[in-house]
C-alpha cells in the first residue's frame, strides 16, 4: 500500500459541489471540529502513527489523513468504524448534536477489539 495515499483531505469536502452552497463558515467549522473528535479518537486508542493534530490544535482545508498516519490495526478501524461515524454524521439531522456523540464509535471500537482481538 501507498503509506501516501490520502484517505481523507478536509477540502474535499469543504469545496465539493456536493457541499451546501454556499459553503458558510458554520459549515466548514463542524466539518473541523467532527474531524478534531474523530483523529484525537484514533490519536488516544493508539490507532496512529504519528501525531496528526495536537492537542488544541485546530483543523483546516489542509488537514488530512493518509494511509501512512494509521496503524495497520488502525486502517482497519478506519473502515470499520470512523468511515461508518461519518457516514452517520453526515445522516444525522442534528449536526452539532452529533459532532460530539462518541456513543456510536465507542461501541464500534468495542466490537472491533472482539472481533480483531486488539
Amino acid at each position: 500500500m501507498d503509506e501516501n495515499k490520502v484517505l481523507e483531505k478536509l477540502s474535499w469536502i469543504t469545496q465539493s459541489k456536493l457541499a451546501p452552497q454556499p459553503v458558510t463558515q458554520e459549515y466548514k467549522e463542524r466539518i473541523y471540529r467532527f474531524f478534531e473528535n474523530y483523529v484525537h479518537f484514533l490519536q488516544d486508542n493508539g490507532f496512529t502513527t504519528r501525531e496528526i493534530l495536537r492537542k488544541g490544535e485546530k483543523a483546516t482545508d489542509e488537514s488530512q489523513i493518509t494511509i501512512g498516519d494509521l496503524t495497520e490495526q488502525g486502517f482497519k478501524f478506519y473502515a470499520f468504524g470512523i468511515l461508518k461515524w461519518i457516514a452517520k454524521y453526515d445522516r444525522a439531522k442534528d449536526k452539532d448534536k452529533a459532532i460530539g456523540d462518541f456513543s456510536f464509535i465507542e461501541r464500534k471500537l468495542k466490537e472491533f477489539r472482539e472481533s480483531h482481538g486488539g
